[in-house]
């Protein structure tokens, strides 16, 4: 299985499971089985991902944004696509960080599935091909990520991961 399932550093008793798939072909349905409750996941854009610490990192912020009921969105899921956005603006985060109807390569997210029952239903439901999480650096748009976090040139050099943590973690007192 190359999903690959972390236990939350600050909620030991939560897990976040994390999958790539690519080669994708019915991201639409994906997303259609996502909001008619099928099963919950965050399915994400994985172009807008440079790594899946930045995803761990949001999904952390969501499980505890959800265990002290400060949530913005509805449920866990969502907060970790509201979490990667270096806005405010929920559908503006939805819009740049959710997989989109034509994506053909998907990052899923998947809070306190430990027994890989969501994951299951998941990879039934995925038309595409299940790889390593980390091969989602060379889907990386890049481009769009700078212009999104408003990265610098020399951000981009150092470290565009570790610029964008510190705008995930920071984004309840700063906007970009």
């Amino acid at each position: 299985m190359a999903a690959k399932t972390i236990n939350n550093e600050i909620y030991p008793d939560s897990t976040i499971t994390l999958a790539l798939f690519r080669d994708v072909d019915n991201t639409k349905e994906i997303r259609q089985c996502v909001m008619d409750g099928q099963f919950e996941a965050a399915i994400l854009k994985s172009s807008m991902i440079v790594d899946p610490f930045q995803v761990v990192i949001a999904a952390n912020k969501a499980v505890h944004q959800s265990r002290v009921t400060k949530t913005m969105t509805k449920n866990v899921h969502t907060e970790i696509l509201y979490n990667l956005s270096p806005t405010k603006n929920i559908s503006d985060s939805f819009r740049k960080f959710g997989a989109g109807d034509n994506d053909t390569s998907v990052f899923i997210a998947i809070i306190d599935d430990a027994d890989h029952k969501t994951f299951n239903i998941v990879k039934k439901t995925v038309n595409g091909k299940l790889v390593d999480v980390n091969e989602v650096s060379e889907l990386t748009d890049l481009v769009a990520v700078k212009k999104i976090y408003k990265l610098t040139d020399e951000e981009m050099k150092r470290s565009p991961l570790d610029s964008i943590v510190t705008r995930i973690a920071a984004k309840d007192i700063m906007t970009v």
